[in-house]
């Protein structure tokens, strides 16, 4: 298994944008409108409505907006920035961190004429700010793939004021997803862990965010425990998490031509399964 660097992890990144490519839609060949489009109508489509209100902030669920009001806050791993755009609407300073040349370029020209954001691209393992500086940190989906991750989390401590807060997305080690979609469908049955001598983290690392048939997945990608939370972000004077996922998570078992949890189990029940079972950890953080 090749090593996670910072080099090659921002060069797959810059490469592979989380962009969510597939069915008719392509990236390379889209406007930047068409892709921020894209992108935020799948965090409002079906899968993600329990994220959010019809009519609310993407993530509103977990992110209370009406206290960044006037605040300085930071995204790490702004992506194509519909995260960012949200906190820009409130925050009197949103600063943001990617690692992707990419998400630079598309979100430069998304917010070149948005005073307060503020983008740029460094590390997260030496975020270039200085101690206390930052009311609100969040970071959707991205630290996961970071080199060392634990200097990110230590970071962010650092760079958050005292009483200031950390909105995280991990990816957890449970639910279908992980254990029936990879272990067992794409591990198992179609031979990854095979390939991958059944080293368990180079198959993940392989089968996690490669959305084109040639793409060689993420160089690494972490998936947690409830023990690992505690152990990374222990330094922290509150941590409350939640377990979620993407709302379809639940419905295709054992696959998807036999839907047998359409058909025994209401949406109210697989919407239970995925606050106890499901891919996503939803981290808050207190300093």
């Amino acid at each position: 298994m090749t090593k996670a660097t910072e080099n090659n992890i921002q060069a797959f990144w810059s490469d592979n944008p989380m962009i969510h490519p597939g069915g008719d839609f392509d990236w390379r060949t889209s406007t930047p409108e068409d892709i921020f489009a894209h992108v935020e109508g799948l965090m409002r489509s079906e899968k993600g409505t329990h994220f959010q209100g019809s009519d609310a902030p993407i993530l509103d669920n977990f992110i209370d907006y009406d206290a960044l009001r006037g605040k300085t806050v930071l995204e790490i791993g702004y992506g194509v920035g519909w995260l960012i755009n949200e906190l820009s609407k409130v925050a009197a300073e949103a600063q943001g961190i990617d690692l992707s040349k990419s998400h630079f370029a598309l979100s430069s020209h998304r917010f070149r004429d948005t005073e307060n954001v503020h983008l740029q691209v460094p590390s997260a393992e030496a975020i270039p700010f200085p101690d206390g500086y930052f009311d609100f940190v969040a970071s959707y989906g991205v630290i996961h793939h970071a080199a060392d991750d634990q200097k990110c989390y230590d970071e962010v401590r650092r760079v958050l004021k005292p009483g200031g807060c950390a909105f995280l997305m991990l990816y957890r080690k449970g639910g279908p997803k992980y254990w029936w979609q990879k272990m067992f469908k794409q591990g198992l049955l179609k031979g990854g862990l095979f390939r991958h001598r059944f080293n368990v983290a180079s198959f993940i690392n392989s089968v996690t965010d490669a959305y084109d048939e040639d793409s060689p997945g993420a160089p690494i990608s972490r998936h947690y425990t409830m023990r690992d939370l505690e152990r990374l972000l222990g330094r922290f004077a509150k941590i409350d998490v939640a377990v979620t996922g993407n709302r379809t998570e639940w419905d295709f078992l054992p696959a998807a031509f036999l839907p047998l949890t359409n058909w025994l189990l209401s949406r109210a029940q697989r919407d239970w399964l995925l606050r106890h079972s499901a891919a996503y950890w939803m981290v808050t953080l207190e300093k």
